[in-house]
C-alpha cells in the first residue's frame, strides 16, 4: 500500500510512537511482575508478566514493519503477516501453559504470597494498557493494519487480565485458590483474545 497521501505517512509514524510506548510500558511492568511474581511464587503475576512481553514482542514486530512501510514508501504484507502471528502464536503458547501450571497448582494446593510491587504495577497496567489499546485500534482502522489491530485487543485484553491480577493477588491472602484460579481466568482470557484475533 503507498503511502503518497501525508495522513497515511503520519498515521504510520504515529503506529510507530504508539508501538514504542507500548514496549517501554510492557517490558518494564512485565519485568517487575514476574520477578515479584516468581519470588512470592505468585502464579498470576507471572501469567500477567509473560502476557505483557508477548505485547511487547507483537509491538517490536509492528515497529520494524511500519519502518519498513514509512522507508520504501510500501507496505509489506509478509511483515504484517510476521507481526500478527508473533502477537496469536505466543499468546496461544503462554495460555495455555498457564492454564496447565494452574490446574497443577489448584490439584495440589500449592500457593503464593502477595506482593506489593507486583499488585501496584498491575494496578497502574489497567490503566495504561487501556489508553495504548484504544489508540492502537484507532490507528490500525486508519492506517489500516489488521496487525495493529490486533495488537490493540491484546493490550485491551492486558487491562482485563490485569484487573484481575490486582483482584487475584489481594484475595489470595485469605482464599489460598484465589491464586491459581485467578491465573487460570488469565490465561482463559488470553487464550479467548487470541482465538478471536485469529478469527478476525
Amino acid at each position: 500500500m503507498p503511502h503518497d497521501n501525508p495522513t497515511d505517512a503520519a498515521n504510520l509514524r504515529s503506529g510507530v510512537l504508539v508501538s514504542t510506548l507500548s514496549i517501554a510500558w510492557t517490558v518494564a511492568a512485565s519485568t517487575v511482575s514476574i520477578v515479584a511474581g516468581v519470588g512470592a511464587g505468585n502464579l498470576v503475576l507471572v501469567s500477567f508478566g509473560c502476557t505483557g512481553l508477548l505485547d511487547a514482542a507483537g509491538s517490536i514486530a509492528l515497529v520494524v514493519h511500519f519502518r519498513h512501510a514509512l522507508k520504501h514508501e510500501t507496505f509489506s504484507q509478509r511483515h504484517e503477516r510476521v507481526a500478527f502471528l508473533v502477537v496469536t502464536g505466543g499468546l496461544l503458547v503462554v495460555a495455555s501453559a498457564t492454564a496447565a501450571d494452574s490446574l497443577v497448582r489448584l490439584v495440589s494446593g500449592t500457593h503464593g504470597r502477595q506482593t506489593v510491587a507486583g499488585v501496584v504495577v498491575a494496578a497502574a497496567s489497567i490503566v495504561v494498557l487501556a489508553l495504548l489499546a484504544r489508540r492502537k485500534i484507532e490507528l490500525g482502522r486508519g492506517i489500516p493494519s489488521q496487525a495493529l489491530v490486533a495488537d490493540g485487543l491484546l493490550s485491551t485484553t492486558g487491562a482485563v487480565l490485569a484487573a484481575v491480577t490486582v483482584l487475584g493477588t489481594l484475595v489470595s491472602a485469605t482464599l489460598w485458590w484465589a491464586d491459581p484460579v485467578a491465573a487460570l481466568v488469565v490465561a482463559t482470557g488470553a487464550l479467548a483474545g487470541a482465538l478471536v484475533l485469529v478469527r478476525s
